[in-house]
């Protein structure tokens, strides 16, 4: 484990003969650009001794796992992708999505990255199959089952309506079932089902031709892509600087049963060797079922150590790299799929044309990612409130709007009202330590004077353009009007939020002045207080809608009852 000046661990690596590996670092040649690097950046070391290279192999992917070192290959979110498991260790056992592994005898599939498939996987299971999902105590008895049996999704074994033998034979066919094993699945219900109809036991007979029917239907919809039976697992890498995408096809009985994209985070000098051998202990060293045969594209560094502990884990696993035939197309298959992910996801990450465009349009050092956009919305002198919107690469980032009720403006004074919003929302940034990239204001040159006033009370220098609703007008800082081509996609995404800020101001002026003429209407009423007032308002959504509300209408609100809905009733309507 090499660690820097900080003690933090930055690279963690493993060896049958660590004289011979710790040489290859502390003497690199010229051209080994990666462990120059690494060496720059370590300024200590600490050994592990193991008692086997298989346990090392273990030991490491645990490591790494707890310290993300940065020179290590590991995915790129570091989060905690969804597993199915069933609890084997279980008199009755059960299937549950998690995403915490525990070694605590269960069986585990996955890891798995669409964790809504995944869902819907355990519930076709639970529907097809009938086992306990829940978290109830099975080996206490219960009176009645809960709703999951009533809706044909349990067994219900915690109240003795199935016994042990028969629920492991549910398991056992669940267990097939995301093993891929279909034939032999199809072949056992089926006969299965014969035997009880010859036994005349016909409703045991129609619950497994359910059964039968559920599976098959679900088969049909895999692609077949080879003909080989065996169970295979394909893998292929695309790779940019610091970027690599994984993409894992699981093939069971010939049919594609499942596409799994992985993103990992790689060091630009880093072989595809040990990327090939990463991915291989970050993949399988947790789960329960490992496939007959790997086809990946490269040939994994350290592949001694993972076929002996593949043995150890009762699996004889076969690797296939080669380049002709059925493994060629694969390997092509899934290396295109590999590349259109990466692709997609750096393209996430690019700055969109609007975006660009407005940076030379409005000259900007900086291209304006994130746009803050405010606006005031009053009536008179009442009700006074301002908004915020954010827009992050072109959308909107509704998260991280805010409104404001107008605090230190008296009268009709939309400047003002601007001035302050700007100066709130600013100051709540600048405490985060965050800062937008261009500030926008639903307004003419009085507003964005009013906005450029706040930001030299702060000190703080940001650009801030106005646009008028009347023309369409864009003003910059000097007061000017900004020349924008007809048709402009970055004048468009301007309008977007300008509109966007005006909308939600609008909704929250809107909420404020119903609320209060809620509350003065309701004021003088015996018996109701804040939270019978919140409630109406809540339900009518306007004192509008309240006033036209039948008394049977106003008894449906919760909380009201029929003799307060009548002396409310009887309030609005004298």
């Amino acid at each position: 484990m090499f660690r820097d000046k900080r003690n933090k661990i930055i690279y963690i690596g493993k060896a049958v003969d660590l004289r011979n590996r710790l040489s290859s670092y502390l003497s690199p040649a010229k051209e080994r650009i990666r462990e120059q690097t690494l060496m720059s950046a370590a300024a200590d070391l600490d050994i592990i001794i193991t008692n086997s290279d298989i346990e090392a192999l273990t030991l490491e992917e645990s490591l790494i796992k707890l310290n993300k070192p940065r020179y290590n290959v590991r995915l790129k979110d570091d989060k905690k992708f969804p597993y199915l498991k069933i609890t084997i260790q279980e008199r009755f056992p059960r299937i549950i999505f998690t995403r915490d592994l525990k070694a605590d005898g269960s069986l585990i599939f996955g890891p798995y990255t669409n964790a809504r498939a995944l869902r819907r996987t355990r519930d076709a299971l639970c529907r097809i199959f009938k086992l306990v999902s829940c978290t109830k105590d099975l080996e206490k008895p219960h009176k009645r089952p809960c709703l999951q049996y009533h809706l044909g999704r349990c067994s219900a074994p915690c109240t003795g309506r199935i016994t042990e033998k028969e629920y492991a034979g549910l398991v056992n066919k669940a267990i097939k079932f995301l093993r891929g094993n279909s034939n032999e699945l199809e072949k056992g219900i089926e006969r299965m089902m014969w035997q009880h109809a010859e036994n005349e036991n016909f409703e045991a007979a129609a619950a497994l031709r359910d059964q039968l029917l559920a599976v098959r239907t679900i088969f049909q919809h895999q692609r077949m892509v080879t003909n080989t039976k065996s169970n295979r697992d394909v893998i292929a890498f695309s790779r940019s600087r610091f970027n690599c995408a994984a993409c894992l096809f699981r093939i069971r009985e010939g049919r594609l049963i499942a596409k799994e994209i992985f993103f990992l985070k790689i060091n630009p000098h880093i072989g595809d060797e040990e990327i090939a051998a990463s991915f291989i202990r970050l993949i399988y060293t947790h789960i329960s079922f490992i496939p007959e045969e790997l086809v990946i594209s490269t040939m994994p560094a350290d592949w001694r150590i993972q076929s002996r502990w593949f043995k150890e884990k009762g699996t004889n696993v076969k690797i296939s790299t080669g380049r002709r035939g059925e493994i060629k197309r694969l390997l092509k298959w899934a290396e295109k799929n590999a590349e259109l992910e990466l692709s997609k996801k750096i393209f996430k990450k690019r700055i969109p044309p609007a975006i660009i465009e407005l940076q030379n349009i409005l000259a900007l050092e900086k291209a304006p990612r994130w746009i803050e956009t405010f606006d005031v919305s009053n009536l008179k002198e009442k009700f006074a409130v301002g908004s915020s919107v954010v827009f992050r690469d072109g959308k909107p980032d509704k998260q991280h709007y805010r409104h404001y009720r107008i605090k230190r403006v008296k009268g009709q004074n939309d400047f003002a009202m601007i001035r302050e919003i700007v100066m709130r929302r600013i100051k709540d940034l600048m405490n985060e330590k965050k800062q937008p990239d261009l500030l926008l204001i639903d307004g003419g040159k009085g507003q964005l004077n009013a906005a450029l006033e706040a930001l030299k009370l702060i000190k703080l220098k940001i650009p801030v353009f106005a646009l008028a609703k009347k023309y369409n007008e864009l003003y910059n800082s000097s007061g000017k009007v900004v020349a924008v081509p007809p048709g402009s996609s970055g004048l468009t995404l301007l309008k977007r939020a300008r509109d966007e800020a005006h909308r939600f101001a609008i909704n929250y002026h809107r909420k404020v002045r119903d609320r209060a003429l809620t509350s003065s209407l309701l004021d003088g009423i015996a018996g109701i207080g804040e939270k019978r007032k919140l409630a109406l308002l809540k339900y009518f959504g306007s004192i509008d809608a309240l006033k036209k509300a039948s008394e049977e209408d106003i008894t449906r609100v919760p909380g009201i009852g029929k003799k307060y809905a009548r002396i409310i009733y009887e309030a609005l309507h004298i």
